[in-house]
């Protein structure tokens, strides 16, 4: 890896790391969040419209995708933050990775093996062990609501790869344009039928955090990140760029502590502790296999 590239990674790292921070000091503060999700999504799909592309014989496995990845992975982590602590759902949303490999065992048969049987084992009790934690006054009485909503979007994150895993031919812009139709489509209805209180976030008030929140969302975490994401994709061994999910979390585990001033329990440490082990076992036996994992993190 040359210096160029890590310092492209460590970029891409401190752009998802820190959305965790935005999302937290947004979501049910400035604006609520299926509202914030969907313009998110509306906005991503206005700027990727040249590269909405219809792939002949694609189509469905990329609106799966899109269904995982563009609608059901923000409805839920977005609901999730604003319930959960952004430390423990930066944690959390690592349950991705494991998911990813058990839908793969079971829908394209692939070998999981000893090993990553153990990391995706390490992976569930960690979070099990955050997920039971007593929640202190930075976390809210629906802590462990927040953790299972959290778990629901690495569940959906994984149902996008495991759907566009054999997509081939379609560059990543294209599938990320057909992700923002899908969420565009999927979140409008949600946010408008679940939620009531939308236009507060053009109050006074909140309407320059609000703009700014979706600034960062929109410009660095759905286009820069990504694009450079993809970038090092193409110049990087897969095993070297997946360890960027690892990365974001310490990252936004640290910004949490630092900027947002919340705890950093033992529950927590424990709990984050066990997860990275299984993240990490799973992460090299990949790279022993030589296998591509889901290459994707979608924040």
């Amino acid at each position: 890896m040359q210096l160029k590239e890590f310092f492209v990674l460590m970029l891409v790292c401190l752009i998802w790391g820190l959305h965790f921070i935005v999302m937290k000091v947004t979501v049910g503060q400035t604006a609520e969040p299926l509202f914030y999700a969907a313009s998110r999504m509306s906005f991503v799909l206005i700027c990727l419209l040249p590269f909405l592309k219809w792939h002949h014989g694609q189509m469905l496995k990329i609106l799966l995708g899109g269904l995982g990845y563009g609608a059901l992975n923000y409805a839920f982590m977005f609901s999730a933050i604003e319930l959960t602590t952004a430390t423990a759902a930066a944690i959390t949303i690592e349950l991705y990775v494991p998911f990813a490999i058990i839908l793969s065992m079971i829908f394209l048969k692939e070998d999981v093996g000893l090993w990553r049987g153990l990391g995706i084992l390490l992976a569930l009790i960690g979070v099990t062990v955050i997920a039971l934690a007593k929640p202190d006054e930075a976390a809210g009485p629906y802590f462990l609501l927040g953790i299972i909503l959290m778990a629901g979007a690495a569940l959906s994150e994984a149902i996008g790869a495991v759907s566009v895993k054999s997509v081939s031919q379609v560059k990543p812009l294209e599938l990320l344009a057909w992700f923002a139709v899908v969420g565009t489509v999927v979140l409008w209805p949600l946010t408008l039928i679940l939620e009531d209180n939308q236009l507060a976030a053009f109050s006074s008030e909140n309407r320059l955090p609000f703009g700014l929140a979706l600034a960062y969302t929109i410009i660095l975490v759905s286009l820069i990140a990504h694009a450079s994401y993809y970038w090092l994709l193409q110049r990087l061994p897969i095993h070297t760029v997946s360890t960027s999910g690892l990365m974001t979390t310490v990252i936004a585990m640290a910004a949490s502590v630092l900027i947002l001033k919340e705890p950093m329990t033992v529950e927590i440490l424990i709990g984050g502790l066990l997860t990275f082990c299984g993240i990490g076992i799973i992460l090299w036996r990949n790279r022993q296999r030589n296998k591509k994992p889901p290459v994707d993190h979608a924040h």
